[in-house]
């Protein structure tokens, strides 16, 4: 069963009034998952070589709405194909990965109570994150279902990034956020790998 609580959910309203107007001005859903990258790429561009966390934050954000704009444009203009799903569900890890480079150079030098340094937290974070997502698909190529369960999943862990560094641009704690998104990522990856493995126990008894 997937989770309930999702905050596709909630900006549900908002990414179908973005697909409606983008989908009449001939944006289609690989060109709308194309534009999510090149969110992605700008915001590794501002993070690495500006510093610039606030802009970061923004162009996360915006990369978590596209994110979603495609799969909307796919089923208002009903061309939802496996082409589609395929190079959505790549551009998606390509996109994760280009952020998390960009966090990794910004926190190069850094450490976490100086000791704990920052890019062991940073590849943590992204293999845990990847294998969540890595999870889900393994998962449905075996049974029929949503395995989209667990709390930190894409749309989640994009609004995370977004809202603490743009937390962090004015207050600072950004090492401090990102150790708490360590553990969420790790932990959501755990209870969803337990969850697929308790079924596939089941399945073969």
């Amino acid at each position: 069963m997937p989770s309930k609580y999702r905050l596709r959910y909630i900006f549900k309203p908002i990414i179908k009034l973005l697909a409606k107007g983008l989908s009449k001005i001939g944006v289609s859903p690989n060109l709308a998952t194309v534009f999510m990258l090149c969110f992605s790429i700008l915001s590794f561009i501002w993070i690495a070589f500006f510093q610039n966390l606030l802009i970061f934050s923004i162009l996360v954000f915006t990369t978590g709405i596209m994110d979603g704009c495609d799969g909307a444009i796919a089923r208002l203009t009903k061309k939802s194909s496996k082409f589609g799903g395929f190079f959505d569900s790549v551009m998606d890890r390509i996109s994760e990965f280009v952020i998390f480079f960009g966090l990794i150079i910004f926190n190069w030098n850094v450490y976490l109570w100086n000791f704990i340094d920052m890019k062991l937290i940073l590849f943590i974070s992204y293999l845990s994150s990847f294998m969540i997502s890595y999870c889900r698909a393994r998962a449905e190529v075996f049974f029929k279902g949503n395995f989209d369960i667990g709390l930190m999943a894409r749309s989640e862990r994009l609004f995370y990034l977004f809202i603490t560094m743009f937390i962090g641009f004015f207050y600072g704690f950004t090492a401090e956020f990102l150790f708490i998104y360590m553990w969420l990522v790790l932990g959501t990856y755990i209870f969803r790998c337990t969850k697929i493995l308790n079924q596939i126990k089941r399945s073969e008894k």
